[in-house]
This record gives C-alpha cells, structure tokens and sequence, in this order.
C-alpha cells in the first residue's frame, strides 16, 4: 500500500534556512507527498524563496502566528497526507531518498514511526549521529526526547489525541510523544535510518532554552504523570547520593591505592608473548 506524505515547515526570518531546506524536500526520489510551508510573516527574503519554489510547495501561507506550535497546528489542520513529517526551516532531510525509504517500510498499523537524527552546528563546526533505541523505555523518554524531525505521524492522531500545546515554547511535541505513546499506547516502531539533518544553532544561542524546556516538561509531568513523578525524584535523588558516595571513593588516595596494588597484581599473572 503506498501512503500520502504530508511534508510540514515552518519558518520565521530564515531565509537561508528555508531554502536549504526546500531544496532537501522538492530533491526527494519519493514524489507523492505534498508539502507545505507555513511562514510566521517573515520580513526577510523568505517569501521570494518560496514564491521561487513554485508548484513544487503544494500550500503555503505568510502571515503572524502565535508561535512555534501555532504555525505547527496551522500545517496539521491544512495537511492531506496519511502521514506527517515536520521539517523546521533550517533543518534538512539527510538524502533524496529518505521519503522514499520511509513509506516503503511503513506498515498499516504504524500510528508513530522514528529514525535517528544527524546533529549539527556549522556555527561550532561539529556533527553526531544521534541514534534512538528500538524500545522506548519511559526512563528514556523521562530523560531525553525524539525530535519531530524524526517522526512520521498518523494524521488522524491530532484528532483522537490533541494537537500541540500551543503554551509551550519547546517541549509540547515531547509531550505530545510521551503521553501518546505511554496513557494511549499508540503503535510506535523504529526504523533504522538516518531521517534529517537537525540544526543545533538556534538552541545552543538560547541561554534558557534547558530552563524552559525543564519547565514545561514538569508541567507535563505533573499533568499527566503526577504519581510517577514523585516516585522519580525520590528514586534520582537516591541514585544522585549513590553516585556521589562512589566519586568520593574513587577520589580517596586509599582507592587509588587499592586499585594500583590489584593492578599490579593482574599484570603479575599475564603470561609474557614469545619474541
């Protein structure tokens, strides 16, 4: 069964970005998506480069929003495609092929589908590939997150469920992610392929972005996850004691010590190469 892809961005001010980024969306092998681009009203170039881009943006609009996972909501709402996939203006996908790659591993009853992301900084001139698990424990997703740009959602999920919290500045597809997959469990599988290029610049600029994103993580936390929370801190807090008891002993001359003399004991009974 072939699937309709619906490709989302959205972009404010960053021409540069977008066009980096159009030009990895309309290169694609995979032809059978539609893509649209929701812009927040930008006074740079960014309109000229999507009028630049012809037919090959299937819908786009210019005008203000209310943030991030306003113009986000804005592209669900317009979206025609089976699937989603959020491309940001400034990330990429990693090849011509990824689209094509993703709808031919795609099962009817995938309602979530993540890869792994290409992190990178031109800015700090550094890469790394960022690879998710194959199993989503709760402790992981409690931890760490899966970036949207990795992600193929079921369109008809943002109906059943919710749309994106438009409250937050960073983490409502964290929450979004979290609460469908663990209180409505929907289907979520991994597919073992680099999807997108993802551009770290904009969050290492942004000195609250970790204090924002703590924030509203706890809201979410406490929202819908109120038990568990209070079970987490008690738990961290006794794994936050134990790790320090053991960087202190690993500090103590008498553990050096102990460690050196075993050591040297272990090297005693390595049997010497012939020459």
């Amino acid at each position: 069964m072939q699937f309709k892809i619906s490709i989302i961005t959205i972009n404010y001010n960053n021409a540069s970005g977008l066009e980096k980024t159009i030009e990895s969306v309309i290169n694609q092998t995979y032809k059978d998506f539609e893509f649209i681009v929701i812009d927040g009203g930008s006074t740079d170039e960014s309109k000229e480069i999507i009028l630049k881009a012809g037919s090959s943006i299937s819908y786009w609009v210019s005008e203000k929003d209310a943030g991030i996972y306003n113009a986000m909501n804005k592209g669900i709402k317009t979206a025609s495609g089976d699937y989603l996939l959020f491309i940001n203006s400034g990330d990429y996908l990693y090849n011509e092929k990824v689209v094509e790659n993703l709808v031919n591993h795609l099962l009817e009853t995938d309602e979530i589908v993540y890869g792994n992301v290409l992190l990178r900084n031109e800015t700090k001139n550094w890469e790394i590939i960022q690879e998710h698990p194959d199993k989503l424990n709760f402790s992981y997703f409690y931890n760490r997150t899966i970036c949207h740009q990795v992600c193929l959602f079921k369109r008809s999920l943002f109906d059943n469920i919710f749309f994106f919290n438009e409250d937050y500045k960073i983490a409502s597809d964290w929450e979004f992610l979290i609460y469908a997959i663990y209180i409505q469990k929907v289907n979520c599988r991994k597919i073992d392929l680099l999807i997108s290029v993802y551009d770290t610049t904009g969050i290492s600029g942004n000195p609250n972005f970790k204090k924002i994103a703590a924030s509203e993580r706890k809201k979410t936390m406490e929202k819908f996850f109120p038990l568990f929370e209070d079970d987490y801190k008690l738990l961290s807090k006794y794994s936050s004691n134990r790790s320090k008891q053991l960087l202190q002993i690993e500090k103590s001359v008498f553990f050096r010590k102990i460690v050196s003399v075993f050591f040297m004991a272990v090297l005693l009974f390595i049997p010497k190469k012939d020459k």
